[in-house]
């Protein structure tokens, strides 16, 4: 089983609002596509779409604020991809 191969990291590229970003690993490429789709679900849900950048079994979470910082939504949605992913990697 793999695990996510960071926490989550704050992020301020130049002159930008801060950022939370994590990469999580998946043994395989269904894993990460089970990972996606749940997190588009969860996206739609909470109103809430991050930036996203993956390949086979890597998927990295760029949690932008919405307003000028970090707020309730952005947080819950980190945790939320934080659990989807551990239960992908726990179901594989």
């Amino acid at each position: 089983m793999r695990r996510p191969t960071s926490r989550w990291t704050a992020g301020r590229p130049r002159s930008a609002p801060p950022m939370l970003i994590r990469k999580f690993e998946f043994a395989d490429y269904s894993q990460t596509r089970d990972f996606l789709d749940r997190l588009a679900e969860v996206s739609e849900e909470m109103g809430y779409h991050p930036s996203l950048q993956f390949d086979r079994t890597q998927v990295s979470v760029n949690v932008s604020p919405l307003e000028e910082t970090l707020g309730d939504l952005e947080v819950r949605f980190a945790k939320q991809a934080t659990e989807l992913a551990e239960q992908t990697q726990q179901a594989g």
